[in-house]
């Protein structure tokens, strides 16, 4: 009999993405409310913005580099996650909202040295055992050799791919992601992308990546060099159309 060799052939991540964020407790209704909001550093950055972001909603913050949209995404989220105090103005926050944040700077996540393993511990929900933690880091595509690393020693991509797991076991209902696909490769755009698709909760995320706010956003915020902030209701194709009609 003729010998047969098996290859294993594995699924592209469009059909098996290997991340999944679910959210644990659903909002109804608004997840956030911004009241006339000011915030200036050597120029105005925005002033009296105005918005209420519902639950469900996919919002891109695009712009100009150092036009502020971090600084926008950062005032937004307040100081009950992680952001900074508005100069005037007030934000106010679903009470059943858990927002996980994903930095453009993450030095200060990966300021201890510990290992992989020992990192995502920190993260792990109630029930979680060592197993889960494991497969999640698999998930991730860390091999098991990997688990033993120092997070010291991990690229930009990898320390980005570590925080995915974080947002994945902490199950939460907003997401707040600055730069989410900086150093990251095609498949793990691709991935991210994928599972932000499916994602039934809240998104606000700052990017420069024009493929990756076409796929996602139903809501533009556009921070300007003016200190004004665009809002439209829409894609990313349908705000660029109504900007060249505008223009």
């Amino acid at each position: 009999l003729e010998k047969i060799e098996i290859v294993e052939v594995k699924p592209s991540s469009r059909q098996n993405p290997f991340i999944r964020f679910d959210a644990e407790k659903k909002l109804h209704n608004m997840a956030v409310e911004c009241n006339a909001l000011t915030k200036a550093y050597d120029r105005p950055i925005f002033k009296n913005f105005k918005i209420g972001i519902r639950a469900g909603e996919k919002i891109a913050i695009i712009g100009q580099n150092g036009a502020g949209k971090t600084t926008l995404l950062k005032t937004i989220l307040s100081k009950r996650f992680e952001g900074i105090p508005a100069d005037s103005g007030d934000v106010k926050w679903a009470e059943n909202a858990n927002v996980g944040v994903m930095p453009q700077d993450n030095t200060e996540m990966f300021a201890k040295d510990e290992l992989l393993m020992d990192w995502m511990n920190n993260w792990r929900n109630t029930g979680d055992d060592d197993q889960v933690i494991r497969g999640t880091l698999g998930r991730l595509l860390f091999s098991g050799d990997d688990i033993g690393k120092s997070v010291k020693v991990l690229s930009g991509g990898e320390k980005g791919r570590m925080i995915w797991g974080k947002l994945m076991l902490q199950k939460y209902n907003v997401l707040a992601m600055d730069e989410p696909t900086n150093h990251m490769d095609m498949e793990s755009i691709e991935s991210l992308q994928i599972a932000l698709e499916k994602f039934d909760g809240t998104l606000i995320f700052v990017s420069h990546d024009r493929e990756f706010v076409s796929a996602l956003a139903n809501r533009i915020l556009e921070v300007k060099m003016d200190g004004t902030v665009v809002d439209y209701s829409g894609t990313y194709e349908e705000y660029l159309r109504s900007q060249a009609l505008a223009g």
